[in-house]
Formats: structure tokens, sequence, C-alpha cells
């Protein structure tokens, strides 16, 4: 299958609960500050925290020098349309980058070959599939990714009924969707 749609079934295989989905296509400006931590300018690295201030660092340590890999990533996003989803799983951070596998594709070829980059990655940039570091990056991201998410109010409200509640894969809108009573009968 297209790899769009292998991912897929890895991330429904892994039990992962699809939150939020969408096609979309990120400019070379949206690729930069999406990758802005890498680029070695001083000022705002990262993706900036909701309601921060846009002048200090977020991601880790500022860098005084671009990273050699900063150009390829942003020409690669900036590439073609992409997937951006927001999943969720009991400890899905570490969960989604072990079935990622290594950054380095050759390492990941090599030493996890049935990992998401080993059987799909070209190069080391182009690896096919990102994942958060972090639960705060994951909250950047998705804040980037899904501005009219609000993470608070799924934690609070959505999320305890998707644990009590039958799902179902939307395959047209590629997320879980809760089943309604009558639905959950007839299953």
């Amino acid at each position: 299958p297209p790899v769009p749609q292998a991912v897929h079934a890895v991330i429904l295989r892994h039990r992962f609960l699809i939150v939020r989905a969408k096609e979309l296509r990120c400019g070379p400006e949206q690729s930069r500050r999406f990758y802005r931590e890498h680029a070695g300018t001083s000022g705002a690295q990262g993706l900036p925290e909701r309601g921060a201030d846009s002048r200090r660092c977020r991601l880790g340590p500022c860098l005084s020098a671009g990273r050699f890999f900063y150009q390829r990533l942003v020409e690669f996003m900036a590439s073609g349309p992409m997937w951006a989803y927001i999943l969720a799983h009991e400890n899905a951070v570490p969960l989604w980058r072990s079935l990622m596998g290594p950054t380095k594709v050759f390492r990941a070829r090599h030493s996890d070959p049935d990992s998401i980059r080993g059987a799909y990655g070209l190069t080391d940039t182009r690896n096919t599939t990102h994942g958060s570091d972090s639960p705060a990056s994951a909250s950047r991201e998705i804040a980037f990714f899904f501005p009219e998410f609000d993470e608070q109010r799924w934690y609070e409200q959505d999320e305890p009924q998707l644990r009590r509640r039958q799902l179902y894969d939307s395959a047209e809108e590629r997320v879980h969707r809760l089943l309604r009573a009558q639905e959950a009968e007839v299953t």
C-alpha cells in the first residue's frame, strides 16, 4: 500500500486512538517556523508555547550556528502534502517513537527493519514520520498543526467519554468516533 495508508494501518494495529487527522501542505515559511529550533538564529527557537513570550527559546538550548540538516528538513516538509495526526495511547510518545524506529534510515533498516522508518524511510531527512520527543513538545506541535484543538478541554471532557464507550474508525475522516447508543447495541 502507499506509505500514508501503511502508516495509518500501523497506527490502528497498535491501537492508538486517532483524536484528529488532516492532510495539509506546509509552505516554506511554515516549515521554517516548525523547525526553527534547528535554524541557529538568535531569538525565538522552536515552537512558541501558547501565551508565552515568543522571544525566548522553547525546545531546548538556543543554537548559535544552524544545524547542517535544517534546510533539508524545511525543503522536505514543504515539498508536498502530508498527514498530521493527534494520537492518544498510554505512553503515546515513547510507543510512537519506538514504532517509528531510529531517525537514521540506514540504522533503522538494519536494527529495526519492521519499524516505519526501516520499512519506508528513504534518507535521514526523508525518513517518513515525525514524532514529538516529550509530552510538552507534543502539546506545542499539536497547537502548531491544529490551532483550533483545545487540548485541556479534550482531556477534561472528551477523553473520559472515549475511555468508557465503544469507538469506531471513521475511514473517510481517518479518526476515531464514538458509537451512538443504538449502534453499540447492534455491534
